[in-house]
């Protein structure tokens, strides 16, 4: 009897101590954080509404590569959206990203690129775009058809000075077919040469720029029209609501 007692208290011991193991590794198991699923592919979408093609999906998968932050293959909880979108608006190009995880277990990322409206060739040698924002953008590789501004343009100041002006300018159907070239004056004055007549357009600074241009247009059909388009030499804006046209 006592030998079988003896065998019983070991075996409710060992029962004890197997339920207890077992109980240890089911909390812990329990704790364990779930393993995150890989991300199976990227989806880029480029919405480049006035069909720049400044950015292309190439360069985008390019650049994160070259930062390490290519997401394919890695878990999903260790993608940083936040910082994916930080290093993408980085670029000269790129005006807005947003990031995003799908239920297919994907990354998104939507694409807006930055909207240029002149390209600058200044006298200092310098090449370059001025965007829709009042920003500016290196020329890159990049060739777009824009309206060309030359003169003394400083880089440093060019976007907020000149951006609306560049804007006004492209999106008046009128204005955009007559108008080939902006010039800036070392006094800082703005000229306009127009793709018909042979004068300039003295427009002074960008200030009450739709009045001037309201002038110049009436001018168009009032004076030029009848007096002919290689009378004047000079047409001068500068002075409020008046247009001064000087003759040959």
């Amino acid at each position: 009897m006592q030998k079988s007692s003896i065998l019983k208290t070991i075996l409710k011991l060992l029962v004890f101590l197997g339920l207890a193991g077992y109980l240890t590794y089911a909390i812990l198991d329990f704790n364990r954080p779930a393993h995150s699923p890989e991300c199976t592919g990227l989806d880029i979408i480029i919405k480049d509404e006035q069909c720049t093609d400044f950015i292309n999906e190439n360069e985008i998968r390019e650049l994160l590569v070259s930062k390490k932050l290519f997401p394919e293959g890695k878990a999903l909880d260790d993608i940083d959206l936040t910082n994916l979108e930080k290093v993408l608006t980085a670029s000269p190009y790129i005006d807005e990203a947003l990031c995003f995880k799908t239920a297919e277990g994907r990354v998104a990322i939507h694409l807006t690129p930055r909207v240029p409206v002149l390209h600058v060739l200044n006298s200092e040698g310098e090449d370059f775009y001025i965007d829709n924002r009042g920003g500016t953008m290196p020329r890159g590789h990049h060739t777009i058809d824009l309206l060309v501004m030359t003169g003394n343009v400083p880089s440093a100041k060019a976007g907020p000075l000149y951006s609306n002006m560049g804007k006004r300018l492209g999106s008046d159907p009128y204005w955009s077919r007559q108008i080939q070239e902006i010039h800036v004056r070392p006094d800082g004055d703005i000229e306009l040469t127009p793709i018909a007549g042979d004068f300039t357009i003295l427009l002074g600074d960008t200030s009450n720029l739709d009045d001037k241009l309201s002038r110049m247009r009436t001018f168009y059909s009032e004076g030029l029209d009848k007096a002919g388009w290689n009378r004047y030499r000079l047409i001068n804006l500068k002075f409020s609501g008046q247009v001064v046209a000087e003759r040959r």
